[in-house]
């Protein structure tokens, strides 16, 4: 055979064969983002306008294929070095990093969180014609998407390996998890009003005394379900003997749940005890909480699957009914009947014991003390004092 018809060797890494193989299934993975944002877009659209759901398992479904496409598109990156990164890299972190960056959104904004997935959902789609218009000069649909003269030629390189290999771990994860940290903090000092605090050693709760002009004194204590056994002791003990102690706990009369609270797996977990086994206060103990009659069925199937997990964990035995789609309007339901309802019924039951209690303690979960707190303060009570209590240590 002559020497002519032997084809030169490629400067690259791939060969001229492999070029249209691998430009096909960018423009497949392509194809599959434009998808995904028009029917989230679709999803966002139809909640907002229409109060229905009916795309919402299709789209969240499409979410987590999207979001392993995008792990496996980001394997290829390390070894076809001729992919262009600024584009497919947004593409490939977009799934998993929206849920991240919009948390200060929805600790902020939470009532609007219909417009919040809206705007998502269009930057999604923005996004997905952006780089298709970059790559082919034009927003069109010609397919393939990705054309092959896109792939520079670049040869096969270990260094490009391993800093595809190495930036998820160095770089976006400690970042991911520094951003998660700071909204969490964000997150809990938001919605107590600042009766819980995260810190780097922990979470501190701020116990805040009231008082009104009569003499009366109302002290707010809030608490959690686990945590440190001298936190639990060390309030219980400031309460003195003549105080009137409103106790929070959801009565069950009618045995409407069959999964009794255990959150001994969460007390391991952070090296702390439950509650109901250490918190032992002095005083006048007065139930002042509702009844799970009060409730609604669809939030009494909610307890019921959060309580279970929280004795089991997920197993195939819970897994089940975490894959049961959500009620729509399910958020608002529990708010309504896990706190308005609950914090309503406080109030009453503090209004009651006002005229023969000189002074009542409200030891409730942090999460019930912000409203109120504002409530309270409605009937005259203004803040006289503080003291901080640390309920979690982390590493304890």
């Amino acid at each position: 055979m002559s020497a002519s018809v032997i084809p030169p060797p490629l400067s690259n890494g791939t060969s001229e064969a492999s070029r249209p193989v691998l430009a096909i299934v960018l423009s497949v993975v392509l194809g599959f983002f434009l998808v995904c944002g028009v029917v989230s877009f679709l999803s966002a659209t139809e909640s907002l306008l229409l109060h229905r759901r009916d795309l919402e398992l299709v789209d969240g479904l499409l979410t987590l294929l999207l979001m392993l496409t995008g792990v496996l598109t980001y394997c290829l990156l390390g070894f076809f070095p001729e992919i262009p990164k600024r584009w497919f890299v947004p593409l490939c972190l977009f799934a998993p990093a929206v849920p991240i960056v919009i948390l200060p959104l929805l600790i902020y904004f939470h009532a609007y969180t219909s417009w919040i997935d809206l705007g998502v959902a269009t930057a999604h789609l923005l996004l997905g014609l952006l780089i298709l218009r970059r790559l082919r000069g034009n927003p069109s649909f010609v397919w393939p998407l990705v054309p092959t003269e896109k792939l520079v030629r670049r040869k096969f390189s270990w260094t490009n390996l391993a800093g595809v290999a190495l930036a998820p771990v160095l770089v976006l994860l400690p970042v991911a998890l520094l951003y998660c940290a700071f909204s969490a903090k964000l997150a809990l000092e938001h919605f107590t009003d600042g009766f819980a605090r995260l810190h780097p050693g922990g979470i501190t709760m701020q116990v805040r005394e009231y008082a009104r002009e009569d003499g009366r004194k109302i002290t707010l204590v809030p608490m959690s379900h686990v945590g440190e056994t001298d936190f639990y002791q060390d309030v219980a003990a400031s309460f003195p003997d003549d105080a009137v102690v409103l106790m929070e706990g959801v009565s069950d009369n009618g045995h409407l749940l069959d999964v009794h609270s255990n959150y001994s797996r969460m007390a391991d977990s952070v090296g702390g005890v439950e509650q109901v086994k250490v918190f032992k206060p002095r005083g006048h103990l007065v139930p002042a909480d509702v009844d799970m009659s009060s409730f609604s069925p669809a939030s009494l199937e909610m307890l019921k699957t959060v309580l279970m997990l929280h004795a089991k964990g997920v197993t195939p035995e819970t897994l089940p009914y975490l894959m049961k789609p959500t009620t729509p309007g399910l958020e608002k339901v529990l708010l309504d009947d896990i706190l308005t309802k609950r914090n309503h019924h406080l109030l009453g039951v503090i209004q009651e014991w006002l005229p023969q209690a000189q002074t009542i303690i409200v030891p409730w979960g942090a999460a019930h003390m912000a409203e109120t707190a504002r409530e309270i303060q409605k009937l005259g009570f203004r803040q006289t004092g503080s003291r901080e209590y640390t309920a979690i240590r982390f590493g304890s």
